[in-house]
């Protein structure tokens, strides 16, 4: 035979056991929304286990404790969901005068006057209101986020305010008995739609919690894909960059190539004609070799330094000494700087400085600063000179590069870095934006000011290599 009580306690373990789940899924992620909705339904849980129990407690806990605990229950489970949709809590005064005024009025409909119709009709509508509130709010969730989890705990809430509803309107028109514990047809489908409500309640909201961390990582792959995807553009652009500067440079690098391979001929001319009079003793012989072998060997460091420079190679962070870096990037231009008459003045620590990077895409930065700043210093006075100090801290390496030109314009100084501005007819406007993501890429930043004294100034900062 079916037992209203019996089923109001099963109903009321249930939701004492699904938000206890419920949490223990849930925990590590130190939701209060979910604190809350699972405090909640516990509490709802115990109220329906105080109404199974109504026949064998005292009356003021199976009457306006009970109900009490259920309302308040679906408060708490009101500001989860506010805190879900990201509105202002209810402050908690609001929500003890509502409990105090829900009590209070269901008995003194009990006691003072001891009208049952009254005194249902009072909590059936409360709680059926609450109930639809809740299942509102969950729907405006799902409809934020397009989350399916949260039209199932709409729906189910729906349900169990819309039983509600048909119990008070049943028990109005006389159809029905003011009573929790009548088995009527309207109290057996309250039940079930409360026994549902627990299962699909809790499980509805963790669904909620997957659904946006299934979402969040889709989210995550797809901007990790778009990164890689600007890593991978940004290195062919700054390749095709490097290629466009060494083009430029092509007239200043044969010259400088041109300077050893003009040493070696004439050395082994020397030799030969040497040879043919008879003229070369051995230690000549030995010192026109030493000559050919040195100015091989320069001509290979600069056929290196060109194609370590131009030729396409993946991002490989490795130690990087900062000091060697920004000479030979000055070895480099030596030819263009002799041609314009500008001077590198090295002002660097006696110890090595080391960074953690890719020495290409560093010595790109260092390449494109000192060739702005030697096309600046053209057509200006004597002396002309580049000066280039490294300084470090506890947490940072800072290159500081200096000259004594013009300096920049205010637009220049607001707009330098930036895709496609150039101060310069017949620039790309890439360079510097280049080579200030390739500082951010590295951890650093690259900044571009006017030095009190004259000219510009661009600092390079990177991470110290205690910091990486």
């Amino acid at each position: 035979m079916f037992s209203l009580p019996t089923a109001y306690l099963i109903v009321g373990v249930m939701y004492l056991v699904m938000p206890t789940v419920a949490w223990a899924v849930l925990s590590g992620l130190r939701s209060r929304s979910a604190l809350l909705w699972c405090a909640g339904s516990g509490l709802f849980g115990i109220g329906v286990v105080l109404l199974g129990l109504r026949p064998h407690i005292a009356e003021w806990a199976a009457y306006p404790v009970a109900n009490g605990l259920m309302l308040l229950a679906n408060l708490v489970r009101v500001q989860a969901l506010q805190h879900e949709l990201q509105r202002p809590a209810w402050p908690q005064k609001r929500l003890l005068w509502l409990g105090i005024g829900f009590v209070l009025g269901y008995e003194y409909l009990r006691l003072g006057l001891d009208q049952a119709n009254l005194r249902f009709l009072w909590s059936s509508s409360t709680l059926a209101a609450s109930f639809l509130y809740i299942s509102r709010l969950a729907w405006q969730l799902g409809q934020r986020e397009d989350s399916r989890s949260a039209y199932w705990v709409a729906g189910a809430y729906l349900a169990v305010g819309s039983m509600l509803v048909l119990r008070t309107i049943a028990v109005a028109s006389g159809f029905s008995q003011p009573n929790a514990l009548f088995g009527g047809w309207d109290s057996v489908l309250s039940v079930g739609s409360a026994l549902i409500s627990s299962v699909v309640g809790s499980v509805g909201f963790i669904g909620i919690f997957l659904e946006r961390a299934r979402h969040n990582d889709l989210l995550a792959a797809a901007a990790r894909a778009q990164q890689e995807e600007r890593d991978r553009l940004g290195m062919q652009i700054a390749q095709l960059d490097r290629q466009r500067c060494l083009g430029e440079m092509s007239a200043s690098l044969g010259h400088e190539l041109n300077q050893p391979l003009t040493a070696i001929l004439l050395d082994a001319q020397m030799g030969q004609h040497g040879l043919t009079q008879n003229r070369l003793d051995t230690a000549q012989l030995q010192e026109l070799l030493h000559d050919i072998e040195s100015n091989t060997q320069r001509a290979s460091q600069i056929i290196e330094r060109i194609r370590s420079f131009i030729r396409p190679m993946p991002e490989r962070h490795q130690p990087v000494e900062l000091g060697q870096l920004v000479q030979e990037v000055a070895q480099l231009l030596a030819c263009e700087a002799r041609r314009c008459k500008v001077a590198f003045v090295f002002e660097l620590p006696p110890e090595p400085v080391w960074v953690q990077g890719d020495a290409i895409q560093l010595s790109q930065i260092v390449l494109n600063v000192y060739r702005n700043a030697i096309q600046a210093m053209t057509d200006q006075p004597q002396p002309r000179q580049l000066r280039v100090a490294i300084a470090t801290g506890p947490d940072v390496v800072l290159l500081r590069i200096c000259d004594n030109g013009p300096g920049l314009t205010h637009e220049a100084l607001t707009q330098a870095g930036q895709a496609f501005f150039s101060t310069k007819p017949d620039g790309l406007g890439l360079g510097l934006s280049i080579s200030r993501a390739i500082a951010q890429r590295h951890g650093g930043r690259l900044e571009i000011a006017n030095h009190p004294q004259g000219g510009a100034v661009v600092q390079l900062s990177l991470p110290a290599p205690n910091r990486l």
